[in-house]
């Protein structure tokens, strides 16, 4: 996984902590030193600065760590003089006032530590690897040559140093950690829209194209069957068929419409008098009984009307010797109320195929009550739909 990328976007918001957090200890190292402030330590706070300008811009992670590494370097030669940077037996120099009383100064330590921590958490965990061992065998370098230890020893400044550079890592490796999980939520939570979009597609194209095609094959395999003994009645069946394949195109059409456009789906205008058309067109000897106001909101009568299409379509396709089918839909103080209920044969709750199991997603997802089942006498399809938008 590249993290450089899911770094970039927050740029300036860590650039300015690390700048706020550097600045203010190179404001104190400066303070510290300005009494008496020569040339010599002009120029160490100078190459300082350089540290702190690579810690501020560490996302530059090679351009950043080979800046602090040869300013630290740098540094250790003001501080010491050529010969003891390069541990030769020679003379030192002179101390520089305030610059030299520990393996590295207030500025360069808050510096190199921020700029660690950056390093494991943006970069490359095998550029991260090199470019902190690098800043490591240079501090520890520094820590070995420069004057003025405070610790009992070097071996002591090193192990401080050690300690310092893993907590480091570990401050890195810990927000690294963080980005990924919130990475993997947001890519689960985007496969879920996904998921649920192609199961809205996927119920879409049972509930709507599903009803017109097989109103269409129920009238083609009828018109077969009566065509050799009277062609006049199977021709005039023939624009049913065309208006069934004419209602399903339109409804293709709308459906990718409504995905290119990235909008929602929308419900119908009249409530009622869509229920009445889709009675009338169902091919099934229906009677409806529809009590409902002028306006419902848009998701909860488009699911309505794509219940009684369901049903419908299902009474067709499994009740073939019904005679009857009882559609009714109603208002109440807090809910919609539909049912459909015919008198063909019982069958098993699973021959409604994928409907049955659009239907129950269709109403849990407004919070409502579903049931689908035999009575004794036929199928019965209910729904309680809640007024209420769910929270």
């Amino acid at each position: 996984m590249v993290w450089r990328s899911s770094y970039d976007h927050r740029v300036p918001r860590r650039q300015l902590l690390v700048a706020t957090l550097v600045a203010a200890a190179f404001l104190v190292q400066v303070v510290a030193v300005w009494p008496g402030l020569g040339s010599r330590e002009l120029r160490v706070l100078a190459v300082i600065a350089v540290v702190c300008v690579a810690a501020v811009f560490a996302r530059y992670h090679v351009i950043a760590t080979i800046a602090a590494t040869a300013a630290v370097l740098v540094t250790t030669i003001l501080v010491t003089g050529p010969g003891r940077a390069f541990l030769l037996d020679t003379p030192g120099v002179d101390s520089t006032r305030g610059l030299d009383a520990g393996p590295l100064n207030l500025a360069e330590a808050a510096a190199l530590v921020a700029l660690v921590v950056v390093l494991a958490w943006t970069a490359q965990p095998s550029t991260a690897a090199l470019c902190i061992e690098v800043l490591f065998v240079v501090t520890l370098h520094a820590a070995w040559v420069r004057p003025g230890l405070t610790y009992p020893s070097p071996y002591a400044t090193a192990a401080v140093i050690v300690v310092t550079t893993v907590i480091a890592v570990g401050a890195g490796v810990l927000l690294r950690m963080r980005d990924r999980a919130k990475a993997a939520l947001a890519e689960a939570i985007e496969e879920r829209v996904r998921r649920e979009e192609r199961l809205d597609m996927a119920r879409e194209l049972h509930d709507v194209v599903a009803h017109h095609v097989t109103g269409m094959l129920v009238r083609a395999q009828a018109a077969q069957v009566v065509s050799d003994g009277d062609k006049d009645t199977a021709c005039a069946m023939l624009p049913g068929i065309v208006d069934g394949g004419t209602e399903a195109l339109g409804a293709m059409r709308a459906m990718v419409r409504t995905l290119r456009d990235n909008a929602a789906s929308t419900a119908t205008t009249d409530l009622t008098a869509d229920l009445h058309a889709l009675v009338g067109n169902s091919g099934l000897p229906v009677r409806t009984t529809i009590e409902l106001p002028a306006d419902v909101r848009p998701e909860l009568g488009r699911s309505v009307l794509r219940l009684v299409q369901e049903a419908l379509t299902n009474s067709r396709k499994h009740a073939v010797d019904a005679t009857s089918v009882e559609v009714d839909v109603r208002l109440t103080a807090t809910a919609i109320m539909l049912s459909v209920v015919d008198n063909g044969t019982t069958r098993p709750a699973h021959s409604g195929g994928f409907g049955l199991v659009g239907m129950r997603e269709r109403v849990s997802e407004l919070g409502g009550r579903f049931f689908a089942g035999a009575t004794g006498d036929g199928w019965l399809v209910t729904a309680e739909l809640p007024l209420a938008v769910r929270a």
